[in-house]
C-alpha cells in the first residue's frame, strides 16, 4: 500500500514539474519572437498550429495536476 502511494505521489510530482518546465517553455518561446501569440498564430503553418493545440492540452492536463498537487498539500 505504501509503495503505491508512494509511486503516485512521485508520479504527481513529476506532472507538476513537467508543468513548471512546459509554462517556462512556452513563456521564453514567445518571449523571444518579434510578435504575440495571436500574430504569430495567424501565420503559422498547419503543423505549427497543431503543434500549439497540441501544447494548449498538455498545459490545461498539467495545470489540472498541479492544482491537485496544491490541493493534496493543503488539506
Amino acid at each position: 500500500m505504501a509503495v503505491m502511494l508512494l509511486g503516485i505521489a512521485f508520479l504527481s510530482l513529476l506532472g507538476a514539474i513537467g508543468f513548471v518546465v512546459l509554462v517556462i517553455a512556452n513563456w521564453f518561446f514567445f518571449k523571444s519572437q518579434e510578435m504575440g501569440f495571436i500574430e504569430w498564430l495567424r501565420q503559422a503553418k498547419l503543423w505549427q498550429k497543431l503543434l500549439a493545440l497540441g501544447d494548449l492540452l498538455l498545459s490545461i492536463i498539467f495545470a489540472l495536476e498541479f492544482l491537485e498537487i496544491l490541493l493534496i498539500f493543503l488539506i
